[in-house]
């Protein structure tokens, strides 16, 4: 089984389990959903990882490590992820599953017990955050940010999205920036965290075999009675007045290229996997239109690869290239999204395409992390299909599925990081 089943605790939380026996891990994730804002994106990234490291009942580093150790071994960690104009903090456990503990104990029961302490009850110190921790986790989040920059094909696809939607809650980076993370004070992330529990809205994930009504009892005693909502959503644009361009120098051998357009939200799962199929058909697998002929026929770049947003309604064709190719590479891309568009599709792509993301939908059960992953992703959506369900979809699909959603395929920006 890797279907989701969810209840709902409160207005605005929800409990969700996917039973599965495969795995000798089970898994318990707390995520907490909220608006992106330039305000608060970085305090929020950085209290994720400050939670982690302690809380009232374990006030260190170390007596948190042992009660892990305790619970054979299990782990904690923190996540952020953008999830279209919202933000999603998560704090997760893995351990293990219920049925080989050795005394019969609930080990799902003892992390979610472990999870809503670490959230509801933190250690705090005069009111505030310990400012070892602090300060520890802030500069292991600065590096993180340093790490997306030096990360040139990241950075230049980041930068596109950035530009592309400026006036948009989307351009704001997961992590917040630089500058907001070091402007962070202890009162700040004080009320960073109050503003979370009370106002976010809450997903609580659990993965494995055990019994969840243990870990369902606890997330009840802590977060019934307390209903909260999900404010706003996310905004998309469909059309393009002027595409903006924007060039950049740095110290690279290889040029990026960065094309961004705006396409269709997906109203369903089905337009959902049928847009995921339509960027695969286009650059997501070494037989696309992008690869075949602007990498291989015409040895334009030494990349070219499309990735589509469906919680977000965009689409990036980024591109490794010789500063001299950018124009033609360009031109190259701009053609082959017109053969997509026109309908230019041959059998032999569609059924390559869909036996590439048939496999990605299926190697998704792979693994607890990975299920976690894909539902994640699908996290705003009310009713979404399992990774089984997507496969037999993608199957289904047809050419003028394609070629309806590429029809609203729109280019609104073109990014450039040269090499100077």
């Amino acid at each position: 089984m890797s279907d989701l089943i969810k209840r709902e605790i409160c207005e605005g939380v929800t409990f969700s389990t996917i039973q599965d026996d495969r795995f000798k891990a089970g898994r318990l994730s707390i995520k907490l959903i909220t608006p992106l804002s330039r305000a608060t994106a970085a305090e929020n990234a950085l209290l994720s990882c400050v939670l982690t490291r302690s809380c009232r009942k374990y006030p260190d580093f170390t007596s948190l490590y042992r009660k892990l150790n305790d619970l054979y071994g299990a782990a904690l960690y923190p996540s952020i992820r953008k999830i279209g104009d919202f933000q999603v903090i998560s704090l997760s456990a893995s351990g293990l599953d219920d049925r080989y503990s050795l005394g019969g104990e609930s080990v799902s029961s003892e992390l979610a017990e472990l999870l809503c302490s670490i959230l509801f009850d933190p250690k705090l110190v005069d009111g505030h955050f310990d400012d070892e921790d602090v300060e520890q986790e802030r500069r292991q989040l600065l590096e993180q940010i340093d790490s997306e920059f030096n990360d040139k094909r990241g950075y230049a696809i980041k930068r596109c999205i950035e530009i592309m939607c400026r006036d948009e809650l989307y351009s704001i980076s997961r992590y917040g920036s630089r500058e907001d993370v070091e402007a962070i004070t202890h009162e700040s992330l004080v009320s960073a965290w109050k503003r979370l529990i009370d106002t976010a809205a809450v997903s609580v994930m659990m993965l494995g075999s055990a019994d969840p009504e243990g870990a369902f009892s606890r997330m009840e005693s802590y977060f019934g009675g307390k209903p909260r909502r999900l404010r706003g959503d996310t905004k998309t644009v469909s059309g393009v007045s002027e595409v903006k361009r924007s060039v950049e120098t740095d110290e690279i051998s290889q040029s990026k290229l960065v094309m961004g357009y705006r396409c269709k939200r997906p109203e369903s799962s089905r337009e959902a996997v049928a847009q995921s199929l339509m960027s695969v058909i286009l650059g997501g697998s070494p037989t696309s239109k992008l690869f075949e002929n602007v990498r291989e026929k015409q040895s334009l770049c030494y990349y070219c690869a499309s990735m589509a947003d469906n919680e977000k309604g965009i689409m990036t064709i980024d591109s490794g290239v010789e500063t001299d190719l950018i124009e033609k590479t360009e031109n190259a891309v701009t053609e082959q999204v017109g053969l997509l568009r026109s309908g230019d599709i041959t059998d032999d792509e569609l059924i390559s395409a869909k036996l590439m993301l048939k496999n990605a939908y299926i190697s998704s059960l792979d693994s607890l992390g990975a299920m976690e992953s894909y539902y994640t992703a699908r996290l705003l959506r009310p009713s979404p299909v399992s990774p089984a369900e997507a496969a037999l979809i993608s199957e289904s699909i047809t050419k003028d599925e394609i070629i309806e959603l590429a029809s609203h395929i729109k280019l609104d920006t073109v990014f450039s990081l040269v090499g100077n």
